[in-house]
């Protein structure tokens, strides 16, 4: 970005590969909230491991068109909460269409009922 002064001086502003918040110019305010990469609360804490419990039993089944979309699914939430400390709304009601829908997987997985109920308690459903 290249501005101006009353003077005809120019500035230029590069940035960067930055990690955080930015502001320029004059009278801004920046606000950053950061997670320290764990969940926000309990609920989303016992989420994640019924997550990565249930993905561990996944690969070790003959993988197809369903189990991939559903281990899919759950990475996007694994990472959300990881990264966030929760997962959105809307990832959460197509992971709970996904296991609705996989019931002979979640069945066949002893990890497949704990994560169903996690959904349920987190979604409210």
């Amino acid at each position: 970005m290249t501005m101006s002064d009353g003077d005809n001086t120019q500035r230029s502003v590069h940035i960067s590969g930055v990690t955080g918040s930015v502001s320029v110019g004059d009278h801004n305010k920046v606000r950053s909230t950061y997670h320290a990469g764990g969940a926000d609360d309990e609920a989303q804490r016992q989420l994640l491991d019924a997550i990565v419990e249930f993905r561990a039993g996944l690969a070790q089944l003959v993988a197809n068109d369903q189990t991939r979309t559903l281990d899919a699914e759950l990475a996007d939430a694994e990472g959300e909460i990881r990264t966030d400390g929760r997962a959105t709304p809307g990832r959460l009601a197509r992971l709970g269409e996904l296991l609705t829908g996989a019931t002979a997987i979640t069945g066949l997985l002893a990890s497949g009922e704990a994560l169903v109920q996690r959904v349920r308690e987190v979604t409210g459903l």
